[in-house]
């Protein structure tokens, strides 16, 4: 689907692993799933009281990091009088589009290519692992700057950390966590989203939801495509942590498998979250 970027393909970002990331042919499908297991995890594609508006028509929808747009194409199909923008380093966007979708492939941490207060809806989602603390204070400025007057911010993010992990679990998510910290990158910065749109003085009304996700099939459909999220997750960073593991390539798949059946034996969860808030 779309014009899906060579393994050899790069994208610059700072604190991104070494100032570089690489990413492979599987990255469309990550994050498909991401969007899907998000979706199914609220019920719904987001939480913000904007459904009135979009019906309406005229509105204009952002997504800051919307990957291959599953999300805004879903959007443009249940609310098809709105106009959406989708925004990404990556050109993961799939090469045809709806009518009222536009992408645009940018680094948010360089400005949005937008006058102010021209958005109704902005979403950010799923930078958990990609931003520093002070780089998460100016994406949320900068999307906040290009919202309308009455217009809503939501974020939606997991806090990476695991509860009823296995040993290798517990190995793996703390390696990743580390490895993050080393980058000055806050795996639990979830806990201060609502810190930061409240200090936002244009910012009111801000709201947050919170969902344990199961991780495995007894946690049912959201159980599953959470398992499948964060094992794609862990096998994305295996590569960047195999030295703090003490492993080699050849014992990926290995510490893969474990990783599953821990997941499912021990019924790990991990919590996700929803913030939300209106501007002035």
């Amino acid at each position: 689907m779309g014009n899906k970027p060579s393994s050899q393909t790069r994208r610059q970002r700072t604190n991104y692993y070494g100032g570089m990331f690489l990413y492979d042919e599987n990255e469309i499908d990550r994050v498909q799933i991401q969007h899907h297991f998000a979706r199914e995890s609220y019920n719904g594609n987001f939480s913000s009281p904007v459904k009135d508006v979009l019906r309406t028509g005229g509105a204009t929808v952002l997504d800051v990091g919307c990957g291959a747009a599953t999300f805004l194409c879903e959007m443009a199909a249940d609310y098809p009088r709105t106009h959406y923008f989708g925004v990404d380093l990556l050109p993961t966007c799939p090469n045809t589009l709806p009518h009222n979708v536009k992408f645009l492939q940018r680094d948010v941490l360089k400005g949005l290519p937008f006058a102010d207060n021209t958005f109704d809806f902005v979403y950010v989602r799923f930078l958990v692992l990609d931003l520093t603390e002070y780089e998460w204070e100016k994406v949320i400025k900068e999307c906040t700057r290009v919202l309308k007057p009455n217009g809503w911010i939501e974020m939606m993010e997991p806090k990476f950390a695991m509860s009823n992990q296995g040993p290798t679990t517990e190995r793996v998510m703390s390696a990743i966590q580390a490895r993050a910290r080393a980058r000055s990158v806050d795996p639990l910065i979830v806990d201060k989203l609502g810190g930061f749109l409240t200090s936002m003085k244009c910012l009111r009304q801000v709201n947050t939801e919170m969902r344990e996700v199961p991780c495995g099939s007894w946690g049912g459909k959201k159980g599953q495509l959470g398992a499948m999220f964060i094992r794609d997750v862990v096998k994305k960073h295996l590569r960047f942590i195999d030295s703090i593991l003490n492993i080699r390539q050849s014992e990926y798949d290995n510490v893969l498998n474990n990783f599953t059946q821990e997941i499912e034996l021990h019924r790990s969860y991990f919590e996700f979250y929803r913030y939300f808030a209106q501007k002035h």
